[in-house]
């Protein structure tokens, strides 16, 4: 029998996951809003798919020589809609970064449908919600947003941040 303390705090608790997923869907919008993906591509990622690509992403950068992600090269929209024409993504994520934020966040990730990779070709694109490390953002240049990324030729595609500091 639960008391009115009980039912209390479980209304609390209720009402702060609301707020929590009102807070995720809001970033995802805005992280759709300001890319070329369309909110009816995403497809979410099971948990045991989620582990199996973490897992899978952690075999391959083991093989790898170098930590250092691949950028492409691609058009980059402006705020004021102006387009800069090939404009590189900056190489400042590093795959042990990119995966140890996988591991330590929600598993809040997505295929998108009918989004082959620019390098490979490959339709195996993954859009996650990404944090850099604690070090980034006790030393002022942490970022918080979706990135997307290509798990089978390792380059990341796409970076839109919704928090910066």
């Amino acid at each position: 029998m639960k008391t009115f303390i009980h039912k209390i705090i479980e209304s609390r608790r209720k009402a702060k996951m609301a707020k929590l997923l009102e807070w995720r869907r809001s970033h995802i919008e805005y992280c759709i809003k300001n890319s070329d993906i369309k909110k009816e591509d995403l497809i979410p990622l099971t948990d045991e798919e989620y582990d199996k690509l973490v897992s899978d992403l952690e075999e391959k950068v083991k093989k790898l020589k170098t930590d250092e992600p691949e950028y492409t090269t691609s058009d980059f929209k402006m705020p004021d809609g102006s387009v800069i024409r090939g404009y590189t993504l900056r190489n400042i994520f590093t795959w042990r970064e990119i995966i140890a934020s996988m591991k330590g966040r929600a598993k809040d990730a997505y295929y998108i449908k009918n989004r082959p990779c620019k390098k490979c070709g490959e339709d195996n694109t993954v859009f996650f919600c990404f944090r850099s490390s604690d070090e980034s953002w006790r030393e002022l240049c942490g970022r918080e947003g979706y990135m997307l990324i290509c798990p089978d030729c390792l380059t990341i595609l796409g970076f839109v941040h919704y928090i910066m500091n």
